[in-house]
C-alpha cells in the first residue's frame, strides 16, 4: 500500500507543478521511487491515478473540515468567529495542492468522469452544509434551510477560491471578515 500512496503523492505533486497533460507515467513512477512496471501494477494510466488523486484530495478536505467542526462548541462560539474559522480551514485545505486544484478546474471542463466525481463531491459539501444548519437551527431566519445550505456552500466555495487562486486586489482578512458578516446576517436573527 505504501507504493500506491507514493504514486498518488508523486502524481498530485507533478500534476500541480506541470499539469495533467504535462505529466507522464514515467515521471510519476520516477518521482514515487518505483519502476514504471510497478506504476502499471497499480494503475492502467495517468488518468486512473488522477481520478484516485481527486477522490483522496476531496476526502482529505472533508476530513479536515469534519475534524474542525467536531471540536467546535456552536452554542458558545461567536458566529462570525466561527465562520471565519471555517473559511480559514477551507483556505488551508485548498492550499495543500494549489496547482492541483487549478488543474481540477481544467479537467472538470474537459473530462466527463472528473466532472461527475467533482459534482458528487460538491453535492456532498452542500449536504454537509445542510446537516450543519439543521443541527444548529436555533436562531436561523431563513425560510428554506435546504436552499440556504446551497447558497452558503456556494458562496463559501467561490470566495475561498478567489482568496486562494486569484491575484489579490483586496485585503484577504477583510474579505474573510465581510464574508463571515454577510453569512451571519443572512442566516441568523
Amino acid at each position: 500500500m505504501k507504493t500506491k500512496e507514493a504514486i498518488i503523492q508523486a502524481a498530485m505533486e507533478l500534476f500541480s507543478e506541470k499539469g495533467y497533460h504535462g505529466t507522464n507515467t514515467k515521471e510519476i513512477a520516477a518521482s514515487a521511487g518505483v519502476s514504471t512496471g510497478s506504476f502499471y501494477s497499480y494503475y492502467k494510466d495517468k488518468r486512473a491515478v488522477f481520478l484516485d488523486s481527486l477522490i483522496i484530495y476531496n476526502n482529505t478536505l472533508v476530513e479536515r473540515i469534519d475534524t474542525y467542526l467536531d471540536g467546535v462548541d456552536f452554542q458558545s462560539m461567536d458566529k462570525i468567529d466561527f465562520i471565519r474559522e471555517v473559511i480559514d480551514s477551507l483556505i488551508f485545505s485548498h492550499k495543500v495542492f494549489t496547482e492541483f486544484h487549478k488543474e481540477l478546474a481544467v479537467m472538470y471542463n474537459s473530462d466527463p468522469e472528473v466532472q461527475a466525481l467533482m459534482d458528487t463531491q460538491f453535492d456532498f459539501g452542500r449536504r454537509k452544509t445542510l446537516d450543519y444548519l439543521l443541527k444548529n437551527s436555533q436562531g436561523l431566519k431563513v425560510d428554506n434551510i435546504e436552499a440556504a445550505s446551497v447558497i452558503v456552500f456556494e458562496t463559501l466555495n467561490r470566495v475561498v477560491d478567489i482568496i486562494v487562486f486569484s491575484p489579490q486586489t483586496s485585503d484577504v482578512e477583510q474579505l474573510k471578515t465581510e464574508l463571515a458578516k454577510m453569512l451571519v446576517t443572512y442566516l441568523y436573527k
